[in-house]
């Protein structure tokens, strides 16, 4: 059973090996280079598409300070994963390349236009990763006190889609001519403005770009309740993330229904999850891993809980670690704090949630190829997956390990195409 596969790039176009004792040898991260070498690798491998995530705040929830995510490089410094994606489609000739985009903070004419301009250099390679930025840091940097509220964030992403697919269509097949003999380029009678009166956007139009033959693939991540009705409704690809079998079917069964509840086919829908593999050469190395994986040290708890406090709006500093983590919500990213609160069984103290996410590490699978490759067998068979797309930085070190023992595992094992059978994203997506 062949799946497909990808990359995300959880630290986006951010420091690339901060800790690994590699960092910095023969690359600067600030360049486009190191990421055209890995797009190759991805590429080479036969991976679908290279996902770059984005954010924009210097995130200080943590003990209400930066300290902990500077020190740590993580989350920050983030560049603009944009001006990359040239360099990186230039680099490359069959695997997709997605940014994130934030449909809370741009707007769809600009972001119609962008994407359409660069689908024409990609030559149907690219996707974009809508995101409705769930932090008031970044809610701050762009003229609001706080981020809107959570579902109302999905409504206007919503009417955001539906704008920007309006522009891409208002150049109706046929509208460029480039008629020499008689003089016109472009049929006017072709080209119509959309007048989009909505709740959230008025946009005239027409797109003054060229649309692109094919619309890029669109990627969505949300894991509530709205988020998989957005998902449902717009995506074709869900970016996921669960640690078991039944978990992963459940929310591919819940993305599916909500396709179908759209009058979409679920079947146009790719659900990939995330999982991080880390291969090891024989079981006395996987035993050392697990343990060091298992270590709840300061810094472990301090790297658990920065993330999962700029994740979710949530201070988890201001929780005595050894009492019974209390019942709350937030308007950030429910679906990962509900993760994060289910890792451990209900009742369970902070320090427990952190030792039993320090020691399962559900997204990731430590093994030897072999191991790791039946593992990820068993999950797609067991859950009904579409593929994963493997975590991790795009330090050189960090893709080699990763790729190299585990691509040929793969590939025998029948999960993994020996080659891209197809020149554009889609093509790919719909190959198996």
């Amino acid at each position: 059973m062949t799946v497909h596969f990808g990359w995300f790039l959880g630290a986006g176009f951010g420091v690339q090996g901060w800790g690994d004792p590699t960092y910095g040898v023969g690359y600067d991260w600030k360049q486009p280079g190191v990421y055209q070498d890995a797009a190759r690798a991805f590429e080479g491998a036969a991976l679908d598409l290279l996902i770059i995530e984005d954010g924009v705040a210097v995130p200080d929830t943590y003990r209400g300070t930066s300290e902990v995510n500077l020190a740590a490089a993580r989350f920050v410094p983030k560049h603009d994963p944009f001006p990359l994606v040239p360099y990186l489609l230039g680099a490359t000739e069959r695997i997709g390349i997605v940014p994130t985009i934030s449909a809370s903070f741009w707007e769809p004419y600009t972001a119609a236009r962008l994407l359409a301009t660069l689908q024409h250099f990609a030559h149907g390679r690219l996707g974009f990763n809508v995101v409705t930025s769930g932090s008031d840091l970044a809610a701050q940097n762009y003229g609001l006190d706080k981020q809107t509220e959570h579902d109302l964030r999905y409504d206007r992403a919503d009417e955001w889609v539906d704008v920007v697919r309006k522009l891409w269509r208002s150049w109706e097949p046929g509208a460029v001519l480039e008629d020499a003999a008689k003089g016109v380029y472009a049929d006017f009678t072709k080209v119509h403005t959309i007048d989009h009166e909505g709740r959230f956007f008025r946009v005239r139009g027409p797109l003054n770009a060229l649309p692109p033959d094919e619309e890029p693939v669109m990627i969505q991540a949300g894991a509530s309740g709205r988020g998989q009705a957005f998902a449902g409704k717009h995506s074709d690809v869900v970016l996921a993330l669960a640690s078991t079998p039944e978990r992963m079917k459940a929310h591919r069964d819940q993305v599916r229904q909500a396709a179908a509840d759209a009058g979409r086919d679920p079947d146009a829908i790719t659900v990939l999850f995330v999982v991080n593999p880390i291969p090891t050469a024989n079981a006395e190395e996987t035993a050392a891993v697990r343990a060091a994986r298992a270590e709840l040290t300061q810094a472990a708890i301090d790297e658990q809980l920065q993330s999962i406090s700029y994740l979710t709006n949530v201070d988890f500093a201001a929780f005595d670690l050894d009492e019974p983590l209390p019942s709350f919500e937030t308007n950030s990213n429910r679906g990962t704090l509900e993760n994060f609160v289910r890792s451990a069984p209900a009742g369970s103290t902070l320090r427990e949630v952190l030792a039993v996410r320090a020691k399962a590490d559900g997204l990731a699978i430590v093994g030897t190829p072999t191991e790791i490759t039946d593992r990820l067998g068993e999950l797609a068979e067991g859950s009904g997956a579409d593929g994963f797309l493997f975590t991790g930085q795009v330090h050189p070190a960090h893709v080699h390990r990763t790729l190299d023992p585990l691509v040929p595992a793969l590939r025998d094992a029948g999960l993994l195409q020996r080659e891209l059978p197809a020149a554009t994203l889609r093509g790919n997506l719909a190959a198996h």
